[in-house]
């Protein structure tokens, strides 16, 4: 699956069923190199929206690792609910914190 980004790179998001779950893969480019995202919520909920468009059953769930070939393994949770809400979850490691004053 290949998206192109607002400002004419391409990024890929790809996923596969895994056991009970899927594995997610993120690919970005940054300063000419390729990057992975070892853990990518807005894409998660990205394939809630494809989950909706293609008519899958509702509700539904997955269990989504994320990050194993990064070395930083992530386990990301979707759900569509029957009223076609769409929620992300997991557990994540603070990198970092701030403060933004608008």
């Amino acid at each position: 699956a290949q998206l192109a980004s607002v400002d004419g790179h391409s990024m890929a998001y790809v996923f596969a069923p895994a056991g009970a779950g899927l594995v997610a893969r993120f690919f970005f480019p940054h300063g000419g190199s390729l990057l992975e995202d070892p853990a990518t919520g807005s894409a998660t909920a990205n394939l809630g929206g494809w989950c909706l468009a293609m008519g899958r059953a509702l509700p539904c769930e997955f269990e989504i690792a994320q990050g194993e070939y990064t070395g930083r393994p992530s386990a990301l949770r979707l759900r569509v609910d029957a009223d076609r809400q769409i929620y992300v979850s997991g557990d994540v490691i603070e990198l970092g914190r701030g403060t933004i004053n608008l």
